[in-house]
């Protein structure tokens, strides 16, 4: 922001304090278009807006208490239960994540103790049986992982 503008900032605002006060019922610049436009603006507020400067204490009170009243209200009903919004995937998407990640740990360790590691005496059946439970394995993880992605928020 230019040292001119801060200056036009400062006048304006030294300009609505006095109309505000009432010293000033006219525009006082002339030199620049745009401040005698933003002066007869400040003018015409204050000639419409009432000059009321606070609202009595019966009314000030009645206000406070429709206040409360509309706050207990929309506490009310906005009450979502703690199990709603924890396994609300749209809106916490790293709960879902979890939920995966366990599924995952959980699949593992179910099928890892049925893997055979090659130690029986003919590796080749070992083996063929391996890359069968990877491949069954690898595809329930690659599930889990698109399901996650289809209901992630975007």
């Amino acid at each position: 922001m230019s040292q001119h503008d801060t200056n036009q900032d400062n006048h304006l605002a030294d300009f609505a304090d006095q109309v505000l006060q009432g010293k000033i019922n006219t525009s006082a610049s002339s030199s620049d278009a745009d401040m005698v436009r933003l002066e007869e603006t400040i003018l015409r507020l204050k000639t419409t807006l009432p000059s009321t400067n606070a609202p009595d204490t019966a009314k000030t009170k009645q206000m406070l208490v429709r206040l409360k009243a509309r706050m207990k209200r929309e506490e009310e009903t906005e009450k979502i239960p703690f199990w709603k919004k924890l396994f609300d995937f749209q809106s916490n998407p790293q709960v879902g994540m979890l939920v995966v990640i366990a599924a995952v740990l959980i699949l593992a360790v179910i099928t890892v103790p049925s893997l055979e590691f090659g130690g029986g005496n003919n590796p080749t059946t070992g083996t063929a049986n391996n890359n069968a439970n990877f491949l069954i394995g690898g595809g329930i993880v690659g599930l889990l992982l698109l399901v996650y992605w289809i209901f992630r928020r975007k």
